[in-house]
């Protein structure tokens, strides 16, 4: 099956192909003039990375054989137009290369029901945790760990996405990619998560976690740390360093997720890593003058003991930040599961000091940053008045109940800041204006409905007392958030037991976000926030609460074609 189409000097096409039974002709091959320049004769039972980049100015055919072999992955891209234009798509479909336009990867998502309107995902394959977040000049470049070639996760990759409003993104080719063809070992690990740091003279570097070829999820693998100067052009990397592969005493094998920051006074670079220190969830401190070589300092923080007792087998996804003054520290909880609800994937907060290298929690508790299941491995970044990050939206217990060519989210983006009382809050950065269809004003107890499909919104209410805020499905399903007097609570009628709920006197503001499926609950200057991912409801047509009057705001997809 061929695709022409034409092509400059020094434009790239990657693809992931793999052998499903040997063929006379090449699986794959590109043709310019009528000459074959690129061919694939051959290839292992597993996806391998195949690229070719143009010589000159032409009109290109992509010949490929669809009875011998199967294309995960495949895209096109020029470095000069990058930046602008991300990367173009080539899909199969129907035993067929197809280059994709927008409107055809907008039209294909809004097939997907449970595609989001508002929230990041990725055109095909696996996603989780968010990784290497940062600002360069007036853009946000989000990376996050990545499996082209399933909607289950696997041999962990960085994907990588460009955003000027953290809403539309254009998609770059995968940064990183496992060390070792884990396919061929029959072994899992690859590229794990890790972060980026900009220096005074704007030079990005990233730290990341690879996990050596490992056979078992959960004993016994070996995980090191390393350091990556990308290209300029941000496609790639320019160089991997090896930085650091000593395990500090008391730790077995989890050893992972760096997060590297500067500090100025003493002219010092830090990392945070994820670990068990005999058994306890923790946290590692090391130091370096350079950021090449690094020095255990000490055990930075170690988890209650309630969180081993109750399955916590170690930290990961760690982050650590100042804000107003008060260092944060944030952690998850592998395994741990909450006794009285069994909730997991849970993320907490503990505000207090950073002197001297040494973290000095202070006498508030540890707070729970959400109180559903679907937020986790948050990644922040930025100055105090600014503090960003994204969260990954999945549970591993729960999900997609239907086809579909990816699987994961992130949440919305969300702003930082701490209350009188210490507490994280995390609000919403909303969509820009241009996304919005409409505003509707809902006195109490009116009930909002509509013929039309609706994907996103948002609601936003001042309550003076309890209330119930009912979401009602495409198909029957209703979502409920509501408040008592004693608790807040979230519930899918007939599906969950009220598990996801939080403890309060009062409910000063409500704001919720509905997208595909997706809720977001953010409540008293969010410091209260519940997320959950509803497999069952992707559309609402009816909208009813009781108890306050509200704004209701309708969105339209960031893909939407024009």
């Amino acid at each position: 099956m061929s695709l022409s189409f034409n092509i400059k000097q020094g434009q790239r096409i990657d693809l992931w192909l793999r052998e499903t039974k040997p063929a006379s002709h090449p699986l794959f091959s590109i043709r310019m003039e009528n000459e074959v320049v690129f061919k694939v004769t051959t290839a292992p039972r597993y996806y391998h990375y195949f690229t070719w980049t143009a010589w000159q100015d032409g009109t290109v055919c992509l010949d490929w054989l669809p009875e011998n072999s199967e294309i995960s992955l495949c895209y096109s891209w020029h470095p000069d137009t990058l930046p602008e234009n991300g990367v173009s798509f080539i899909a199969t479909q129907d035993n067929a290369l197809c280059l994709l336009s927008d409107r055809d990867i907008a039209t294909a998502y809004l097939q997907d029901p449970l595609r989001p309107a508002l929230h990041f995902s990725p055109r095909t394959g696996w996603m989780n945790d968010p990784n290497g977040l940062h600002r360069k000049g007036d853009e946000w470049h989000l990376f996050y760990q990545y499996h082209p070639h399933s909607t289950q996760w696997g041999p962990m990759h960085w994907n990588h996405a460009v955003s000027k409003d953290l809403y539309h993104w254009r998609h770059y080719p995968v940064f990183l990619q496992p060390e070792q063809n884990l396919a061929a070992l029959g072994a899992t690990g690859g590229a794990f998560s890790g972060s980026a740091f900009t220096d005074a003279q704007g030079k990005t570097r990233f730290w990341y976690t690879e996990r050596l070829p490992a056979y078992d999820l959960y004993r016994g693998y070996r995980e090191i740390q390393k350091m990556v100067v990308p290209l300029q052009s941000y496609d790639k990397p320019a160089s991997v360093t090896t930085v650091l592969t000593e395990l500090p005493p008391g730790v077995d094998c989890d050893f992972r997720d760096p997060k590297v920051w500067y500090e100025e006074a003493d002219e010092t670079f830090y990392m945070i890593l994820g670990a068990a220190v005999n058994g306890d969830p923790a946290m590692l401190l090391f130091h370096s003058a350079d950021s090449e070589n690094w020095t255990f300092h000490h055990v930075l923080y170690v988890a209650p003991a309630y969180f081993r007792e109750n399955g916590g087998r170690c930290v990961e996804c760690p982050d650590f930040f100042c804000l107003d003054g008060v260092w944060v520290l944030i952690i998850g909880v592998v395994g741990y599961t909450e006794p009285v609800t069994g909730r997991h994937n849970l993320l907490f907060a503990q505000t207090g000091d950073f002197r001297d290298g040494y973290f000095i929690p202070s006498s508030h508790p540890l707070q729970m940053l959400d109180f559903g299941t679907d937020f986790y491995a948050l990644q922040t970044w930025g100055e105090e008045d600014a503090r960003t990050g994204f969260a990954w939206l999945y549970n591993w217990a729960t999900q997609k109940n239907v086809e579909s060519s990816y699987c994961g989210e992130m949440s919305l983006p969300r702003r930082f800041h701490l209350n009188a009382q210490q507490q994280l809050c995390m609000t919403p950065v909303l969509p820009p204006e241009s996304l919005v269809i409409n505003q509707t004003r809902l006195a109490d107890n009116e009930r909002w409905s509509s013929t039309e499909v609706n994907r996103a919104c948002t609601i936003a209410f001042t309550p003076t007392d309890a209330f119930c805020l009912t979401l009602s499905g495409d198909n029957g399903q209703e979502i409920v958030l509501e408040f008592d007097g004693k608790a807040l609570t979230l519930r899918e009628k007939g599906q969950d037991d009220g598990r996801y709920h939080v403890p309060l006197a009062s409910v000063e503001d409500v704001m919720l976000c509905f997208d595909a499926g997706i809720v977001e609950v953010f409540s008293n200057g969010g410091s209260v926030c519940g997320t959950r991912r509803y497999y069952s409801c992707s559309a609402l047509t009816q909208v009813h609460l009781s108890g306050a009057p509200a704004i209701l705001t309708q969105y339209r997809a960031t893909y939407a074609y024009k």
